[in-house]
């Protein structure tokens, strides 16, 4: 317990170095406006999408979510490699001290459990309470809603826990994970075995209780599901714990000088030739390329199943067509760049004649050559799926443009340091302005492709017209931004 409270305060302390105190309560102020809003309005919203879906769809969000943020095996590794003089993170300390790995990163694991729970999850049911005191919703349904978010995320982010861990460990074991978990949204979303609930069992829970059924017998079967799941997934993680991290380094030095090689195939790079062969050395021994595969195609084959289930399962013709799937991956593709700024500390370049933008312009050039064929091969398959390869010559400048658009957005707003940055909130509330807002634009002129596809083509192009001038501009004052600040 003491362990948990010096990681809490330790996480704390971290967030407000990047703003401040005052900014840091402004996040669940957001989050609490943001679902406040929503629950106002969810009448006018149920007149497109019923509430069965969007309930099953949020749970989804939130299960992503988890997933996203539950790392620890990966994170937990790479502070322990990085562990520097005074610079060090609690979970690093068995290294210098009487503790095991397994208490620290099951600390952390809690930590951020209770971190994210408070910060996100709480202040949003704190809406979703406030709405119901207005509208007369139910405060049964509430009570379940909120407890199935939280049972969701619960398991999301243990899931992620579990498979970080093993995958730091053994990377045979984290690839037989991985497509064992594709092949359970293939079983549910593509050949249609299973509900969502023998994935997800929190969805099995929430639909025996109001506002859907009142089957309590079946609903404590799911609740007690979940909660072993959770349980059962932490506890894995821990036992898979390794030891010891000390000879992690001794391999990596040990293997074979291969900067010469990677230098010459980045010839054409000129300047940025020896800056690209770095950065992708450290790509190839960090191991972070399963990691952002993982990170970029989960997410999009969790939405292309769902979106599958409620067009083919539940007759719902939302509409979701090869634009649509194009614009989200280009979206979806922006988490690969926080990847690519995390997989070395880059104070070392202060002693180099480098500048921050010209580093910056890499990772740019980097995560252009790794996601450009895995989108573009993505995008062709859900063309093939779906017989839409009509769509194929509108669909892939879409990816394109919006793929550069964020990468370079996000960039341009946090520099080398996407995840520190974004704690901001004034940060982050300019990202989702440049990001919610040409998001949402394709998405609805999507819909209407087919249905009417000259005025919904012209006003795509005018949209990807406008955000490649921003994105060019954006790119041009990279210089003026970073250009006097330092890489630490």
């Amino acid at each position: 317990m003491h362990l948990l409270k010096l990681m809490l305060r330790e996480e704390y302390r971290l967030h407000v170095s990047y703003s401040s105190a005052r900014m840091f309560v402004a996040i669940p102020v957001f989050v609490f406006a943001i679902a406040l809003v929503m629950s106002l309005t969810l009448t006018n919203i149920q007149s497109t999408i019923g509430l069965k879906d969007l309930i099953t769809n949020l749970n989804a969000g939130v299960f992503l979510y988890g997933i996203s943020v539950g790392t620890i095996g990966f994170m937990g590794r790479t502070y322990v490699e990085r562990r520097q003089g005074k610079n060090n993170y609690i979970v690093a300390m068995p290294a210098l001290l009487p503790m095991s790995y397994s208490s620290t990163f099951l600390g952390m694991f809690l930590r951020d459990v209770l971190f994210y729970l408070a910060l996100m999850l709480g202040p949003a049911f704190l809406g979703l309470i406030t709405a119901a005191a207005i509208v007369p919703y139910s405060m049964i349904s509430v009570a379940s809603v909120c407890t199935t978010m939280v049972l969701s995320f619960m398991f999301g982010i243990s899931l992620s826990f579990a498979i970080s861990v093993i995958g730091s460990r053994d990377r045979i074991a984290f690839a037989v994970l991985v497509i064992a978990f594709l092949a359970l949204l293939i079983g549910f979303g593509g050949l249609h075995l299973y509900g969502m609930e023998a994935i997800l069992p929190s969805i099995g829970f929430q639909m025996s209780l109001p506002p859907f059924g009142y089957d309590l017998g079946t609903a404590f079967s799911f609740l007690v599901l979940t909660i072993c799941a959770f349980v059962g997934f932490t506890a894995l993680a821990v036992l898979c714990v390794a030891e010891s991290y000390e000879g992690e380094a001794k391999k990596k030095v040990a293997q074979s000088v291969i900067l010469p090689s990677y230098n010459k195939r980045f010839a054409f790079a000129r300047s940025y030739q020896p800056i690209l062969a770095k950065e992708f050395v450290d790509l190839k021994r960090s191991g972070t390329l399963g990691k952002m595969v993982f990170t970029f195609i989960a997410p999009l084959a969790f939405l292309s199943f769902t979106t599958w289930y409620v067009n083919n399962g539940l007759n719902v013709p939302v509409g979701f067509n090869l634009v649509f799937y194009a614009a989200m991956v280009g979206f979806f593709g922006v988490m690969l760049y926080s990847w690519l700024t995390n997989m070395d500390v880059v104070d070392y370049y202060e002693t180099m004649p480098v500048s921050v933008p010209k580093v910056i312009r890499a990772k740019l050039m980097m995560y252009l050559f790794l996601t450009t064929g895995i989108s573009t091969a993505f995008v062709l398959m859900i063309a093939f799926l779906n017989d839409e390869t009509r769509l194929l010559w509108l669909a892939l400048p879409v990816l394109y443009v919006t793929s550069a658009y964020m990468v370079v957005s996000i960039s341009h707003l946090t520099g080398l340091h996407p995840n520190s940055f974004l704690f901001n909130p004034d940060v982050l509330l300019k990202f989702s302005l440049i990001s919610l807002l040409p998001d949402i634009c394709l998405t609805i002129l999507s819909f209407s492709v087919d249905r009417d596809p000259v005025v919904s083509i012209a006003a795509i192009i005018m949209v990807l017209g406008f955000l490649l001038l921003v994105t060019f501009l954006l790119l041009k004052r990279l210089d003026r931004k970073w250009s006097n600040t330092g890489f630490n």
